[in-house]
């Protein structure tokens, strides 16, 4: 067994976030195209509702004030900058999102994850599984392992956003084999 815990959880801050690969979830590159797809659409809105002929004033006013202000309070609540990754890789850990608003992760050990499978979880949600191997998992690390967002014995579960379960089974396994 190993002298030091292999499963822990830890806490990123914005800078060191955009550092990590982004396994599965939403890239930085994603929330990006998101929020210029938003922006192409509101301005796009916008020209419309100026141009239209026989809208009063009030209405244009209206529609304008609400377009900025979902445009700011998106841009405010959106993480832009990093993306919401659910499973990264960060040098010898692969981690696993616990809290998404604290950026908080349950973070692996490269060298006790055995396998990674497509899985689901219940009733329709896409997952991965990383299956972990049982005999380098100390009573410790289990415990850590509880506290995950869906708790499973020797296994990390995370979602496999927007990208196919088995592509992202292999980026996670290629993470893994690279040193």
């Amino acid at each position: 067994m190993p002298s030091q815990s292999s499963v822990e959880i830890r806490n990123y801050d914005k800078q060191s976030l955009r550092l990590v690969d982004v396994i599965s979830g939403i890239s930085p590159n994603a929330m990006r195209r998101v929020f210029g797809g938003w922006i192409f659409f509101a301005a796009v809105v916008a020209v419309i509702v100026i141009v239209a002929p026989d809208l009063s004033n009030q209405f244009v006013g209206l529609t304008l004030f609400v377009l900025v202000a979902f445009t700011l309070i998106m841009f405010g609540q959106s993480r832009i900058s990093e993306g919401w990754p659910a499973i990264i890789s960060d040098n010898n850990i692969i981690g696993v999102v616990r809290d998404p608003v604290k950026r908080e992760y349950i973070c692996v050990d490269k060298s006790i994850v055995v396998d990674a499978v497509p899985t689901l979880i219940k009733p329709n949600k896409k997952a991965i599984e990383i299956q972990l191997s049982a005999e380098k998992l100390t009573e410790a690390d289990n415990d850590v392992l509880k506290q995950a967002v869906w708790p499973r014995d020797g296994k990390l579960i995370g979602l496999a956003h927007f990208k196919r379960r088995e592509d992202a089974c292999k980026s996670l396994m290629w993470c893994v084999e690279k040193k």
